[in-house]
């Protein structure tokens, strides 16, 4: 028989789950609507691919759910399925933001060539639209789609600066930003279009030698902070090893799946952290 009192307990359960439902579909709105203006950049402008950002959310979601229950039906812990559901959240961004950098990478790479490209099609006789036409048709990708949709937009009736202009904001690279403010400058004052390629070349060339270098210094750091990420496994299968049954009480009791949610907590933010640090901006 229920008595009076689950009654009003379970009514405040239900009321307290409404109340913060109410209080978070705001905040949780505005959140999703940046998540989804942020990957509209990412797929639409900066990796040039037409998928809806709605699509992406909703797959955030389902990962996310997903994850939540293996993670709770694992750890058999409500702080399991919250963690399960964190990682489910930003995985996909993580991942989603690393093809960005990995596309970005290639194309700062491919830039000395094509600028030198677009040198010799100037001496050859070409106008600076002609010459980006060369890098659009010949050049390698992902350097020739983005000299192609800065072309369709002229094409289509946009001025050649604001197209440059649209472009270094798609891409996003200082280096990009760089080549199309002296093609600018170029345009406005003139001068010999062939020795100003060749100058930016020099100096983008001279800047991805100076990160080259900052990179190679900041390598001990980065594998540092793989290494500290990777030890709590490595001595969980240590202590395994040494003390089985110790170990899988971890798992199974509440304090134990506790300390373990909150070593994987503290050890994706000391990567954060490490990571944060030895990201050094030229």
């Amino acid at each position: 028989m229920v008595t009076v009192t689950e009654i009003l307990r379970q009514g405040m359960i239900l009321g307290g789950t409404a109340a913060a439902v109410y209080i978070g579909l705001r905040p949780l709105r505005q959140w999703v609507a940046r998540r989804e203006a942020e990957y509209d950049r990412i797929f639409r402008r900066a990796l040039l691919l037409d998928i809806s950002p709605r699509v992406i959310t909703a797959g955030t979601a389902l990962t996310a759910a997903a994850l939540g229950m293996l993670f709770y039906a694992t750890l058999d812990h409500v702080a399991g399925g919250l963690l399960g559901a964190a990682v489910g959240i930003f995985l996909p961004h993580a991942l989603i933001r690393a093809l960005r950098r990995r596309r970005l990478a290639k194309l700062e790479n491919q830039l000395v060539a094509g600028v030198q490209t677009l040198a010799s099609g100037v001496r050859a006789g070409l106008n600076l639209v002609q010459s980006m036409a060369l890098i659009a048709r010949d050049g390698p990708a992902p350097l020739k789609q983005e000299f192609g949709h800065l072309l369709r937009e002229y094409e289509y009736g946009i001025s050649l600066d604001e197209a440059m202009n649209n472009a270094a904001n798609r891409i996003g690279s200082s280096d990009f930003r760089l080549l199309f403010a002296a093609l600018h400058t170029h345009r406005e004052r003139g001068g010999d279009l062939g020795e100003t390629l060749d100058r930016i070349a020099a100096s983008i060339r001279e800047i991805q030698r100076l990160e080259g270098r900052v990179k190679s210094l900041t390598a001990q750091g980065r594998a540092t902070a793989r290494a500290l990420a990777a030890m709590p496994g490595v001595i969980l299968g240590i202590l395994y090893l040494i003390d089985p049954p110790g170990v899988v009480k971890l798992f199974i009791e509440p304090l134990g799946k506790l300390i373990i949610a909150g070593i994987i907590l503290l050890n994706i933010l000391g990567f954060l952290w490490i990571k944060k640090v030895v990201a050094v901006d030229i």
